[in-house]
């Protein structure tokens, strides 16, 4: 009896929410160890929470580059 780990290949959307999904439960962490001042676990978990928001910010850009949209900046004149 235990937890089997299985890879599985989700939809975009379906990746997404699982990521937001994770970014909230290690917010939710963070915040108990800074109540709990234990800062070792809260920057281990600060460091996830950025490789998450890290993660998603990839995805968003590979999905603006493979849709062929421009996302530079442009100076005004």
């Amino acid at each position: 009896m235990g937890v089997r780990m299985t890879k599985h290949v989700l939809p975009s959307t379906d990746t997404e929410s699982e990521l937001a999904s994770i970014a909230r439960m290690l917010t939710h962490i963070r915040d108990s160890a800074r109540a709990l001042d234990a800062q070792a676990v809260e920057y281990c978990v600060e460091m996830a929470l950025h490789a998450v928001a890290d993660e998603i910010r990839h995805r968003h850009e590979f999905v603006i580059t493979g849709a062929g949209l421009d996302t530079s900046t442009r100076r005004l004149q």
